[in-house]
């Protein structure tokens, strides 16, 4: 036992020796890679620099049929103002889907008076005739100056001053109820969607008879069965030629007629390109339910 103690002690020192040498080699490799590792972490490349935009219709899930549809909101209603027969003014009615101005006159309505009151107004009429020939009469004798009202004047001459021009105002009212039309004008600018006018018919008050549609006033509908799908307060518009319009939705409900659910949404801008009944596809940004949809067409 004692020669093999000996030969183990005497190989041990050189064999310390050659492990101290080894380390140092084998410490600087390995440091060496972990700051490599480390550089390639930290180091940000072109992507992390850049990164690439995420459209909005990628995150839009799902997609429904949808249309244009007019806002219900702005839709105005032009009705008789009383009772009588509409003439369509000079170049006849506008036609549906034409822009009109406001205050464009776009019908006449001719007053419709009760026998008993036109035989009123008509007696009343002769008075302020009778009247206002009166006044002629004592301004031509007198040598009165109608247009020159001076408080300077004597009482007697003011007095048939003001009885003429009052028979003469009177008299222009009377003829006015008996005889001459009333013009309809667009209350304000917008499309002309419906023409309820028709020349010659007689029209009770606040009978229709035009229906504008108010400037920009779109809307955008789509119709779905899926009853687990929940209708998001944002969505988007996917046009035909790839453009996005962002929407805000108006309202949600159920039509049991083709039960079906019913969203409708505004832009949120103007495209000048949206028409009535134009087909497209409505993305929802956000959805809380099944991704399989089935919409009614």
């Amino acid at each position: 036992m004692q020669p093999l103690r000996d030969r183990v002690v005497a190989v041990l020192p050189s064999l310390l020796l050659a492990l101290t040498a080894a380390a140092p080699a084998a410490l600087l490799a390995h440091e060496g890679h972990e700051h490599e590792e480390s550089q390639a972490v930290s180091a940000p490349g072109p992507e992390a620099s850049h990164p690439l935009p995420v459209p909005a219709a990628s995150a839009a899930a799902p997609g429904l049929p949808a249309r244009v549809i007019a806002d219900p909101r702005r839709t105005l209603v032009v009705a008789a103002p009383q009772a009588g027969a509409v003439m369509a003014p000079a170049g006849g009615f506008p036609l549906a889907g034409r822009l009109l101005k406001a205050g464009e006159v776009i019908a006449r309505l001719q007053p419709t008076v009760a026998q008993p009151v036109r035989r009123d107004l008509e007696r009343q009429l002769a008075d302020a005739h009778r009247d206002t020939g009166i006044g002629a009469l004592q301004i031509d004798r007198y040598g009165i100056e109608v247009h020159n009202f001076d408080v300077a004047l004597p009482t007697q001459t003011l007095q048939i001053i003001t009885d003429y021009h009052a028979a003469q105002a009177r008299q222009s009212q009377l003829e006015q109820s008996l005889s001459t039309s009333i013009d309809i004008a667009a209350p304000r600018g917008g499309r002309l969607l419906r023409v309820e006018a028709a020349s010659g018919r007689q029209y009770a008050p606040g009978e229709t008879l035009f229906v504008v549609q108010a400037d920009d006033g779109l809307a955008i509908e789509a119709r779905y069965v899926d009853t687990d799908l929940v209708a998001p307060e944002q969505a988007v518009a996917l046009l035909d030629d790839g453009r996005q319009l962002p929407l805000r939705r108006l309202s949600s409900g159920y039509d049991s007629a083709q039960r079906a659910q019913v969203v409708r949404y505004a832009p949120l801008a103007h495209d000048p390109l949206l028409q009535v009944n134009q087909r497209l596809r409505l993305l929802f940004v956000q959805t809380l339910a099944s991704s399989a949809v089935g919409a009614v067409h």
